[in-house]
């Protein structure tokens, strides 16, 4: 691999994991933007679905045994799976799995869990169950835009795309490493920081005294296109690494090479 090659690939690489991890965090912005839009207590559902569903409990029972429901239709059955502690506020929560009957007719009905024996009253645990006749106006209820259009879970564009981030941004590691070691062996390399001082611009740059870089070399900079604008004189130089002062009439900034001739 030559450094034109190397240069490329870190270039494509580059633009991948930015594609990536842009995806990624529209990914998450849409999922939470979805959870704080749609209410907890309202559920979007299709005849003849099963969905999970999850609700606290205003005061505590020692088991899902305890506990009853009552609905606005006879055509949604809940099953209670468990009890479990709440996660954010503490108290008790309860699981189950909700089934929409086939027979039932669009609409909105409603669904309340309370203990058994209890009278049922005023409760701000009541959910509200949205039965759509279709996949297509099912699909527009959603608040997640990556869901309502292209039907996936926005939490899935996000996991998808991390592993793919991790990946492409290890590739521009290794092809910058790649291309800096091939430039070093030409004798370049590029500028990663720049400081602008009293005396001229300070760069560090990754040339040093195995690459026969010494304090008070003048050292040729060119720009990213490959055109001298200016020289450096070096400071500073360890093995690897060099830092040089320009004009302060020479513009530089980070990707600017140095050349030894």
């Amino acid at each position: 691999m030559n450094l034109d090659q190397a240069s490329r690939w870190r270039n494509l690489a580059g633009k991948a994991g930015a594609f990536f991890f842009l995806l990624m965090f529209i990914g998450i912005l849409d999922a939470l933007i979805a959870q704080f839009r749609q209410p907890p207590n309202v559920l979007h559902v299709l005849p003849g679905t099963s969905v999970e569903i999850n609700g606290s409990l205003e005061e505590r029972v020692r088991g899902i045994q305890e506990l009853t429901y009552i609905s606005s239709s006879d055509l949604i059955r809940l099953s209670f799976e468990t009890t479990h502690p709440g996660f954010w506020f503490g108290g008790q929560m309860w699981r189950g799995m909700l089934t929409i009957r086939p027979p039932i007719e669009p609409g909105e009905y409603s669904l309340t869990v309370i203990p058994k024996g209890k009278t049922p009253q005023k409760s701000r645990l009541v959910f509200r169950i949205k039965v759509y006749p279709d996949l297509s106006s099912y699909q527009q209820s959603f608040k997640s835009l990556i869901r309502r259009y292209l039907g996936i879970s926005p939490w899935w564009v996000a996991v998808f795309s991390f592993p793919l981030t991790a990946l492409v941004f290890g590739m521009v590691f290794y092809f910058s490493q790649k291309t800096g070691y091939l430039m070093a062996q030409e004798g370049k390399a590029e500028v990663y920081r720049v400081k602008k001082g009293e005396a001229g611009h300070e760069i560090a740059f990754g040339l040093g005294t195995r690459h026969g870089v010494q304090p008070g070399h003048r050292l040729i900079l060119l720009n990213e296109s490959g055109q001298p604008v200016g020289t450096a004189e070096v400071r500073e130089a360890s093995e690897t690494d060099s830092v040089a002062i320009t004009g302060l009439d020479c513009m530089v900034r980070p990707g600017y090479i140095v050349s030894l001739h």
